[in-house]
This record gives structure tokens, C-alpha cells and sequence, in this order.
């Protein structure tokens, strides 16, 4: 019984690219969001701020900390593997301002932004990732 289940588990494990695409995935929603929030509270904005909120929280604080956590197969260096899907993110960041600003100016209805995103938006934004992300990297270290 415990073989058979062992091996079920197995099958389920991530590969490299597999964990590597599951960690991008929530990072590209999470950061979305993160910067909708953002450019919608610098221009005035509040409507549906409260719900990329939770949007960034869940995506963060659950999502990806559940991929860390996620049984991995064929690899051992979660933590290289994580940054290196960081590095993909991070390398994008132009799109992923560019789709945020087109959100907002579409869902309030603006033609243009009176304030943009800077560079500590795109810092806080990482700081809050890291702060989710290391504890749960380091707990997998550790095992």
C-alpha cells in the first residue's frame, strides 16, 4: 500500500521546467495585479483595488508557497530553480507594466495616467515575494 502510494506520488512530482513554469505562472498573476494596484492608488483609483489585493495575497502567500512546497523529481536545487524562474519574471517586467496600465486606464475608463509605476513599486512588489518565498525555501532545505 505505502509502495503504490510512494509511486503515485512520484508521478505527480514536478520536473525542473514543470516547477519552474508553475512558479512563473503565479509570479506573472501576482505582479499584474501588484502593479494594477499600484498605478490605480497613484492615480486616484479605488475600485477593485481590494480585490487585486487579495488577488496578489492568494497568488503569493498560498500559490506559489504551495508550489515550493510541491514534491520535485530529477532535481534537488529548489532555490536556483526559483530564481531562475525570478530572472524570467524579472526580464518581462516592461510587459507586465505595460498590461497593468492597460488594465486600468480600460476598467476607469482614462486615457492617460497621471502618475506611472517606478522602481520601488517593482521593489515592493519583490519584497513581498521574497518574504512569502524564502521561509518556504528554506523550510525544504532543511528536510
Amino acid at each position: 500500500m505505502a509502495t503504490r502510494v510512494a509511486k503515485r506520488i512520484m508521478a505527480m512530482a514536478y520536473k525542473r521546467e514543470d516547477f519552474k513554469n508553475k512558479v512563473e505562472s503565479h509570479l506573472t498573476g501576482a505582479i499584474v495585479h501588484f502593479y494594477q494596484v499600484a498605478l490605480a492608488k497613484k492615480n486616484g483609483q479605488t475600485r477593485w483595488v481590494q480585490h487585486w489585493t487579495t488577488e496578489v495575497k492568494q497568488l503569493v502567500n498560498n500559490s506559489l508557497v504551495a508550489e515550493i512546497f510541491h514534491s520535485i523529481k530529477g532535481f534537488k536545487d529548489r532555490r536556483k530553480a526559483f530564481y531562475e524562474a525570478v530572472a524570467e519574471i524579472k526580464a518581462g517586467d516592461t510587459r507586465y507594466r505595460g498590461y497593468a496600465e492597460t488594465v486600468i486606464k480600460r476598467d476607469y475608463n482614462l486615457t492617460k495616467l497621471k502618475v506611472p509605476l517606478d522602481d520601488k513599486d517593482t521593489a515592493a512588489f519583490w519584497n513581498k515575494v521574497e518574504s512569502a518565498a524564502l521561509p518556504a525555501l528554506d523550510t525544504m532545505e532543511r528536510r
